[in-house]
């Protein structure tokens, strides 16, 4: 399998020109994502303390989004290859979303049987609980657009833009790439209890952009699952779902298979045409 980032050439670090059409290089990834990690920590904490969902919702604009958006145009990069916004056909946009919806119910009868051997801290689950506490469908809809529409935006930018296009220059095969963007998606969550969970999402998320060659994919996959764990969480049937069977897991698997290799044999398609 083909990366779809371009790669780097040896002048590249030196001529500003040439470096525009390529991902940021290992200095700038590691101070993006270091000012966006110690911003988050600090003043995201703070303000998600203080309002949770208005600080959130800033955190993830001005703490994951805004470094990496600005950093593209500091360091003279290529908005169009750190944020391709554009090429995704419309059946990879369903198919992420159905693989989501698939590897979602997956994860969370996964998270299930993890919390019979290492449980969640009683006062850890219980600021998640409170977090997702809504009045009436304008109070929910304000709720999915804080914790799930958002975030998912904000957080493709940082992680399959800025981060994933500057992998791709120094990480040559595929696998090591996708396994480097995703523990680093993880580390990032600082959820020891969900690491397993949202390092297998972040694969799903890195295999998307590097498949499609588009973050659109990767930003409603992140979306979709977002919503569908937040809807199930606030309504109380996130428990009915995690109890899950073989039925409803393997129908799950089958979705997620099914969605891959739609989005696979439509990137082997585009190939052969070229």
């Amino acid at each position: 399998m083909e990366t779809a980032y371009p790669s780097s050439g040896t002048a590249a670090g030196t001529n500003p020109a040439l470096r525009r059409t390529t991902g940021p290089g290992p200095l700038e990834m590691v101070l993006v994502a270091g000012l966006a990690f110690f911003l988050n920590l600090s003043a995201g904490t703070l303000l998600q303390l203080a309002r949770p969902r208005l600080g959130l919702l800033l955190s993830e604009i001005f703490f994951i989004a805004a470094p990496a958006i600005l950093a593209i145009r500091l360091f003279y990069l290529d908005r169009g290859v750190i944020l391709p916004l554009r090429g995704a056909r419309f059946i990879d946009l369903i198919a992420a979303v159905a693989g989501a919806l698939g590897l979602n119910h997956l994860l969370t009868v996964a998270g299930a049987w993890q919390e019979t051997v290492w449980p969640t801290p009683p006062v850890v689950r219980a600021l998640f609980d409170g977090l997702f506490v809504y009045r009436g469908p304008l109070d929910f809809a304000a709720l999915l657009v804080a914790f799930a529409l958002v975030p998912a935006v904000c957080e493709e930018i940082l992680f399959r833009g800025f981060l994933q296009a500057g992998l791709a220059r120094a990480i040559q095969r595929p696998a090591g790439l996708l396994a480097v963007s995703a523990l680093v998606f993880a580390v990032f969550h600082l959820d020891p209890w969900r690491f397993a969970g949202v390092t297998a999402l972040g694969l799903f998320l890195a295999w998307l952009r590097l498949e499609t060659g588009s973050l659109l994919p990767p930003m409603a996959a992140h979306a979709a699952s977002n919503v569908l764990s937040i809807t199930l969480k606030s309504t109380g049937r996130l428990e009915v779902d995690a109890t899950g069977s073989l039925w409803s897991a393997g129908v799950a698997a089958a979705l997620a298979i099914a969605a891959i290799a739609a989005i696979a044999v439509g990137r082997r398609s585009r190939d052969r045409m070229l």
